[in-house]
């Protein structure tokens, strides 16, 4: 794969890192998003034990989705089959059967946090460059691969219309207190503290 790698681990976690080819920063292109669509059918067949999403770029987890693409855009059904691309990926994720954690690090904007969104557990760096936000708004759209849904349920719908309507984002420690994450520890416990976090949630 060109933007993903995979690792199985001997304890049957499956890690997958996110280095989109070429660029400091990691965005959900077309190209990221599909082959995403091919890690989840490659995991349909030999489910893993756990599944960890993480970034492989200093500058942070995702920083949503690629606003560059956005000047495709120019037909409806385009506008449409953008926000039916993630929204049915995104939904497939958060229904598979084994359990998946976001380790988040840096920045995670957008459709970032709304990919963390679908992992069942999210585990948030406690370092000043993590910040979570959905800042759709400040381009006149909407969280539209579920984020909407799914923020209220993890935070209730007054913060989670706060962060949709203002596009603020929120640090590893207020994400941990308002339950966005489920925990937040510091960057030399992180692999560590993912790992016992999936696998202490096994029947």
């Amino acid at each position: 794969m060109k933007h993903w790698q995979l690792n199985r681990e001997d304890s049957g976690i499956v890690v997958a890192v996110l280095d989109r080819a070429g660029e400091s920063t990691n965005a959900l292109s077309a190209e990221v998003m599909a082959e995403l669509a091919q890690i989840l059918d490659q995991l349909d067949l030999h489910p893993p034990a756990g599944l960890i999403v993480r970034s492989a770029k200093a500058a942070g987890f995702i920083a949503g989705a690629d606003i560059g693409e956005f000047s495709q855009l120019d037909t409806p059904e385009k506008g449409r089959a953008l926000v039916a691309r993630g929204w049915d990926l995104f939904n497939r994720l958060a229904a598979v059967s084994y359990p998946t954690l976001a380790l988040v690090r840096g920045h995670c904007l957008g459709g970032g946090l709304e990919l963390a969104l679908a992992c069942r557990y999210l585990l948030a760096v406690d370092e000043p460059g993590t910040k979570m936000a959905l800042p759709e708004v400040m381009l006149g759209i909407f969280p539209g691969w579920g984020g909407m849904l799914r923020l209220p349920q993890r935070v209730g719908p007054a913060a989670a219309l706060d962060m949709m309507l203002t596009g603020k984002g929120i640090d590893a420690k207020r994400a941990r207190r308002m339950g966005l994450a489920d925990d937040c520890v510091p960057p030399r416990v992180m692999e560590m503290a993912a790992r016992q976090l999936l696998l202490a949630k096994q029947p």
